[in-house]
Formats: C-alpha cells, structure tokens, sequence
C-alpha cells in the first residue's frame, strides 16, 4: 500500500483519546454526535456492530483509505475480496455521509448489478438487524435499466454504462468494479463528469449567501470565504492486468499523485494486494496449490492471485499483439447481435455435450469478412457450459436468422450437432447439411479440392457447413495461421458496441427474438458479446505450447488450470473457435479467389410459428 510522504500527511484527531477523556453525563444531541465520532473513528467496531462482520486489519485499513480519500485504487488478487468491500464501503459512506449520492458501475450492467447484491446480502443477512433499519426494503426498486436503493437522504445506484441515459446522473461518488475492463474513453466521457455535484450543494449555497452578505457590509474579506473540502470519491476496483493496458498506468499515475510535491486538495490511496498477504482462513490452500501447481512463475498466476502486472511476451500468442489488432472503441467494426444486410460472415462451431456447469463451454464464434482487405474482425461470440442442447440449437437458429452465413465450420468431433439441429422444429423444413471438404490438402491437390467444393456450395438450401478434422497438421497449421493473421493484422477483434453510440442504439432498436440467446434483454446480450472479446483474447494468451516425444505439438492450457473442476475454471474453448473461424475465413478466401466461384443467395430458413 502506497502512503502519503511526510510533506502530505494530515493532522489527525485522536477521537478515541478525546473521548475516553469525557466525564459526567452529555446532552441528547451531543452523546449522538459522541457516538457517531466514535463509529465513524472505529470502522472495525461499526462494521460488526452493524453488519455482524470482523474485518481484518488489511480489510479495515482499506477501508479507511476509501472513506478518506478521493480516488482509491485496489488492485486485489482472486479471492481477495475486493467487491465485498466495496459493498462495505457504500453501505458506512451512506450512513456516515448523508445526502451520498453513488453510483455502481462496471463493465457490463450484471458487474455493476453484482456489487448491488452483495449490499443487498449484507443488509438482509440475519446479523444485520441494525443496518436494515437503515436501508429499508420499501425504498429499494430493481429495473431491467436500474437497481436503486435509497437511504439517508441519498442513493446507491447500479447502472449500465451504455446508452444516452447515463450521461444524465449525477453522483458524489462512483465505485467502479472490473476496472481494468473499462474503456479509457467511458473513463474519461462518462463517468469522470458524474463527480461534479457536491454532496452538500444545499449547505454551500447557503454559506455563500451569507458570506455575500458579510462581504456587501463590509465585515468579511473576499479572500476570507470558506474553503470547502472536496467530497467526491472513485473506487477502482480490479485484478491486475498487462503493463500496455490503461488499468496499469492509471495506477502508475495514481502512486505519482501520492509521491508528487505540489500541493493539491485531491488525495490518493492504492493497494496491491496477492493472495499471500490474506490471513491463511481466507482463502483455500488448495485452490492455491492448485494454480500454483503449473508453476508460479507462471504470468496467469502472477496476475490473478499475486496481483502483479506482466507484459504479456511468454505467451504463444501475443497480449501485446492482440491488444494492437482490436478495433479503438468508438470505431467499427463493433461487435453485433445482427449482421449487417450487406454483410458476409463466416461460423465456426466448437460442440460441447455435457450438462455439468464445469464443462467445457459449448462455443461458437461469427467472423466478419472483407474481401477487399482479405481480412475479418470476430464480431459476435457464443459460450454457454452445461446448457441444454435444444438451448444450442435455438442460438444456432437465431444466429442464422440474423446473420448472412457464407461459410461454416464445425470441430469435426461434434458433428452431429447439425443432425440434431435439423430434427428440431427450427431446421425441419430448411435442412442444413454438409459439403466434403479436406482443408489438409496442400499445392495442386488443395486448388483441385476448392474447384470440386466451389460446385457443392448451397447458401440456399443450407448447404454451408464442412467437418474439420483436428489432426496434429492441421492444429499445427492453424495455429501459426492464427498467430500470424493476429501478428500481421489480417484479423481482428472488434471494439465494443456499447462505447460506440450509433452501434449501440441501431443494437438497440433492431428486431432480435433475445429469447432464442438465452438473455434477460437485448442490452445483457450486448454487454455479453463486449465482455466475450476479451474474455477470447485471454483464452489465447493462456494457451501453451508443448512438443511431445514424436515431435508433434500440442496447444493447450497449462496443466494447473486444466485440473481445475470449478464452474468458474479457465477454459479455452473460444480460442478454439477463433482458430476454426481464421482457418474457415482463409479456405474461403481462397474460394471465392478460385477462378469462376459462384457462391449463391443468402440462406434463409423458414420461420415456424
């Protein structure tokens, strides 16, 4: 934790000193000013006494920091604990604080919506009888748009961060959870302009009609007017990230302001905090044992337990390089839930059978093409572990209905996925069905095998699919093909919708069945296909590569993270659909650079009421 140097440290009152001093008996309203000093000087004591919770002393260190500063950053480990205590947070500076004004906020509405709950778990826990007096259920109202609890002459306010309506609050405080995942821009636009209304306007104004007064008659200086204190808090809550992302120098920028010598009513506290300085009944030895299994060295490990910054180079597929091939927010193309009319996309399929949450995720992933450029963007993601099958076919319908498939792909492994699909009453009148296709095949053989296919090729009638076998060749081949279509800027990942106005009301207003998807609303799925392009990029940096004994190569997870069986295990199977969707978008490339390829109409199945 970074501390103020000598020349800014304030003075601070013993409050406890001061008031173990006191004798005799107080007056109704000073033994309720006594006692709430005392709370406030004693947050360990008010959060067990209010919430039945004991902190620890990092937990109430933190604690303090947050309630004294301006900006506090924790840059906090898995398991650690950050989004509790933001919810600790919110719920004293409430009470502490009247007329506070926060605002909860995250990259996707359920992040923000996240820190909510855990308020509301708090609150309505058995120990809190006390704080439930407070935070009253009557004045609590959840919206698909808004979760809003009103207490104490203020609010706590969980919001989406997309959309024109945010730009309307107000707050005097804003707790930002998965900082990392938010875009600079937003930062900047959005959410710094919502810390310009002073929590004590009211009592401002007042002051300063008086000092009007005083002045007019000439009994006060101009120079002699009240100084007020600056309010205003943001809590940056995050697990580390890559030293080029904007999440690490935000924090290097922060430990500067704490460091600097010129003076300025704005305070700072940052706290980098691993799994190794939490008390040992605070986390599972095991779960460490396990991530550490893989090494602990390892830069996965180093960032999401041991809160340290790596700069993304030990991975087979660049961090670096994969940041640089994503479209800056604000620019397109974005990521979709409907293609565009005049649009062609490639579908690649990664089945996933299992009904167990800790499953590997069934995936699908929809690349957009340019034949110009001879380039494509991954432009929507699908990734569900232990859903049903008739859920797997329905988001298959949607995608179709919404998108112009050109190509697609499936791991050859699930195939029969097609067959189910077309026994369903979504495909029974519009069959898919598969083209033979060898994408192994190298020189004169492979241009023979794309003149054979360019004739079997039916958008019309379904006919867009091919299996791909995952021999060790291929794996090989595909992945230095992804890795160089990353490197060389030939693919890439789209730039949020939801940082993007225009993108984000035409999303908006378009027709979508959100039933077939799976999501509450069209806004969840928006924020899911946001979240899902950084969450494919992270599945690539993991991947490692291993040769075995007959030299053949293999690309997977590392070894710890493949042991894990929790519902929330790493997995990799967006990366594989990624690979498949570069490897399928290049045979088509080739195809329709094949001499006289005839790709027909848009397929278009037949709707079934």
């Amino acid at each position: 934790m970074w501390y103020s140097p000598e020349n800014n440290k304030a003075k601070v009152e013993k409050i406890n000193d001061i008031l173990y001093s006191l004798k005799g008996e107080l007056g109704d309203k000073e033994a309720k000013i006594t006692l709430a000093k005392f709370l406030r000087n004693n947050l360990s004591f008010t959060v067990d006494l209010l919430c039945g919770i004991k902190l620890a002393p990092f937990q109430e260190i933190t604690l303090r920091a947050m309630m004294n500063r301006n900006f506090t950053m924790c840059v906090w480990g898995r398991g650690c604990g950050k989004t509790f205590m933001g919810a600790i947070f919110c719920i004293l500076q409430c009470i502490f604080e009247p007329n506070t004004k926060i605002i909860l906020a995250g990259p996707t509405f359920r992040t923000a919506r996240f820190i909510f709950n855990n308020i509301e778990k708090i609150v309505e826990s058995r120990e809190g009888v006390l704080l439930s007096q407070a935070f009253e259920i009557r004045n609590k109202s959840k919206r698909n748009d808004q979760f809003e609890w009103k207490i104490n002459g203020g609010s706590i306010t969980a919001i989406p961060l997309s959309g024109e309506k945010i730009r309307g609050f107000r707050a005097n405080v804003l707790v930002l959870d998965e900082f990392l995942l938010l875009p600079e821009d937003t930062i900047k636009t959005v959410l710094m302009p919502f810390l310009v209304a002073p929590q004590n306007m009211a009592e401002r104004l007042q002051v300063r009609e008086i000092e009007d007064k005083l002045i007019d008659q000439g009994s006060m200086k101009e120079e002699d007017r009240m100084v007020f204190e600056n309010t205003t808090k943001m809590i940056a809550l995050s697990s580390a990230s890559y030293t080029f992302e904007n999440l690490f120098r935000t924090y290097k920028d922060w430990i500067s302001n704490i460091y600097s010598k010129k003076s300025s009513n704005i305070s700072y506290f940052v706290s980098q905090l691993g799994y190794e300085a939490l008390p040992e009944d605070m986390i599972d030895k095991t779960i460490i044992e396990e991530a550490q299994s893989g090494g602990s060295s390892h830069s996965s490990f180093q960032r999401e337990y041991c809160a340290q910054f790596t700069d993304g180079s030990d991975s087979y597929y660049s961090a670096k390089k994969m940041h640089e091939s994503t479209i800056p927010d604000g620019e397109s193309p974005t990521t979709l839930i409907k293609g565009a009319p005049d649009g062609k996309y490639v579908l690649a399929i990664d089945p996933s059978f299992s009904n167990s949450p800790s499953s590997d995720y069934f995936a699908m992933s929809i690349m957009e093409i340019n034949e110009e450029k001879q380039q494509s963007a991954l432009v929507h993601c699908y990734a569900v572990a232990g859903g049903d099958l008739k859920n797997h076919i329905e988001y298959l319908y949607y995608i179709l209905n919404n998108f112009n498939i050109v190509f697609a792909t499936i791991d050859n492994a699930g195939s029969q996925f097609i067959d189910s699909a077309n026994e369903s009453k979504f495909f029974i009148e519009s069959n898919l069905s598969f083209f033979e296709f060898n994408s192994d095949k190298e020189g004169v053989d492979y241009d023979k095998e794309l003149r054979r296919i360019k004739k079997e090729i039916n958008i019309s009638s379904g006919k867009i699919f091919y299996r791909q076998l995952f021999t060790s060749s291929w794996l090989r081949n595909a992945n230095e093909y992804l890795q160089s279509c990353i490197d060389h800027k030939k693919l890439w990942f789209s730039s949020r919708a939801t940082a993007n106005e225009g993108a984000f009301n035409k999303s908006v207003s378009g027709k979508i069945d959100v039933k077939l998807t799976g999501h509450e609303s069209i806004m969840d799925l928006i924020e899911f296909q946001d979240s899902m392009i950084y969450q494919t990029k992270k599945q690539c940096a993991l991947i490692e590569v291993k040769t075995t004994a007959v030299g053949h190569q293999s690309f997977d997870l590392p070894q710890h993270l493949k042991r894990s069986t929790s519902p929330n295990k790493a997995r990799k199977d967006n990366y594989t659909t990624l690979m498949l969707g570069a490897w399928a978008t290049k045979c088509y490339f080739d195809l329709i650079n094949t001499e006289d390829i005839k790709i027909q109409q848009t397929f278009s199945p037949i709707m079934i009421h």
